[in-house]
């Protein structure tokens, strides 16, 4: 009885331990150590992820208005690579994208996908200023419209912010494994995340994303450089363009 009362105490300890992570306001020195503590206590007491419970917080849905130029919704592609990065569900509708996670998972997700879009409309308010338009345009004697330019550069743009989402998803997941010695709260933590939407009753349809061919590389390119430019962050204060915005 006395052992199973330490082990229980132990277990308790180990998940306070895996909670203090930088998104929690931990350094990412504190957040480092936490872990290494936590990966020795599993291991010297024989304790599995799976037996950690997540229960106490559940997961709830973050609700972000979509931006838009023209009919486009800003930074609605990057919303998969944002919710992979937050560990979190995913869906839109006409004006909304949603978010569907643990309460800190869903609020970071919602923030960085709302900072993201501004950033996204503060860069093209830069571009259709710049005078690159119009340059763009005399060298192709007029054949493509500004509309068209502006579409491949948000493209280029948001390709290249997928591509760093991406970039950052996988470094959390080696820095989780190497801290925790291979063992991570992740599957569990989806597991629940999984439960409480199908305990939600609410039901999704399949949408599909299309294509859309490049007119101008130099278009295409200048949004690429501009999402090189974008800060991406995890942490609730990031904040972009703030004096761009209108």
């Amino acid at each position: 009885m006395t052992l199973n009362i330490e082990r229980e105490k132990v277990k308790e300890k180990v998940a306070k331990f895996l909670n203090m992570t930088v998104d929690r306001g931990a350094s990412e020195s504190e957040a480092r150590t936490a872990a290494e503590k936590a990966a020795e206590l599993m291991a010297h007491f024989d304790i599995e992820i799976s037996e950690l419970s997540l229960k106490s917080a559940r997961a709830i849905q973050q609700e972000v208005l979509f931006k838009k130029y023209g009919r486009r919704k800003l930074a609605r592609d990057n919303a998969r690579d944002i919710a992979k990065l937050c560990d979190c569900l995913y869906w839109w509708n006409q004006e909304n994208i949603v978010f569907f996670g643990l309460p800190h998972e869903a609020e970071i997700a919602a923030h960085l996908f709302a900072t993201i879009a501004n950033c996204i409309a503060a860069e093209i308010d830069i571009y259709r200023k710049s005078g690159a338009i119009e340059a763009e345009k005399e060298k192709s004697n007029f054949y493509v419209t500004a509309r068209t330019l502006i579409g491949d550069f948000i493209e280029g743009l948001e390709t290249r912010l997928s591509e760093r989402l991406s970039e950052l998803n996988g470094e959390k997941i080696q820095a989780v494994q190497e801290a925790t010695a291979g063992n991570s709260l992740v599957p569990v933590k989806m597991e629940q995340i999984q439960e409480d939407f199908e305990a939600s009753g609410i039901k999704l349809r399949a949408a599909y994303t299309s294509w859309r061919a490049i007119s101008s590389v130099a278009a295409y390119r200048s949004g690429a450089a501009a999402g090189d430019r974008i800060p991406l962050s995890r942490g609730i204060n990031s904040a972009c363009g703030r004096g761009l915005l209108k």
